[in-house]
């Protein structure tokens, strides 16, 4: 799941997350606040089982899986086997009986179980993406690609059926780069967090007193 970011201004890549944003999304990506978008990102955590935007996000897969990673073939015949699986437990439950997780509680999160089921069949057993690592390096590039795979799956099955995902969003193109600007969003805050184990309860705290100074704005006098 190869991406082209340099390739946005002057063939640099954007140094901060907002830069990113505003190059993406000058070049037609589709907002973070978009449907797709949201759809891809509620999944992405529910497969890494930090369903929870603010819950911790796993570490780093370990140097040593790393350092000897190499990008399975292009045979995608062990997947097509496990979300085969995956298609039949779903025709033998009810959908609305099953734990579901997300922002807006739609996506089932046994999606994860079956997502590990195929990181396992490629050797890989921490699920996570390599945060210290290129958003575009190969495994990064590796696991942003199946995870694509499973939320089309999930997709086609009708369990994102709650995000009313535009359809002029829904192109791969458009979810590789999504893909690409969450793990350099998320990738920040990794490192912020090193910095700070307390930086969530003060972005939050920031949040909530910029949402009171909003609600507390004094009229103007021709109001009074």
């Amino acid at each position: 799941m190869k991406t082209n970011p340099t390739s946005l201004q002057n063939g640099l890549m954007p140094t901060t997350v907002t830069h990113l944003h505003s190059q993406l999304c000058a070049t037609g990506i589709p907002t973070s606040n978009s449907a797709f978008a949201r759809s891809i990102h509620d999944f992405t955590r529910v497969v890494l089982g930090a369903e929870d935007a603010n819950s911790d996000l796993p570490p780093a897969p370990p140097q040593s899986q790393l350092s000897t990673f190499e990008p399975p073939s292009s045979d995608t015949s062990a997947t097509c086997v496990i979300l085969n699986r995956f298609r039949s437990y779903l025709s033998e439950h009810n959908l609305s009986d099953l734990e579901v997780g997300g922002r807006i509680k739609c996506i089932p999160v046994i999606c994860r179980q079956y997502f590990i089921e195929d990181m396992a069949h490629a050797n890989v057993h921490y699920i996570s993406f390599a945060w210290g690592e290129d958003p575009d390096s190969p495994y990064n590039a590796w696991f942003a690609g199946t995870v694509w795979k499973h939320w089309t799956f999930a997709k086609n099955n009708g369990l994102l059926h709650k995000y009313a995902i535009s359809p002029t969003d829904d192109t791969a193109d458009n979810g590789r780069m999504i893909l690409y600007r969450w793990i350099h969003g998320r990738q920040a805050e990794v490192k912020q967090s090193a910095r700070n184990l307390n930086w969530r309860q003060l972005k939050s705290a920031r949040e909530k007193r910029s949402k009171r100074k909003k609600q507390v704005r004094p009229q103007p006098n021709w109001l009074i």
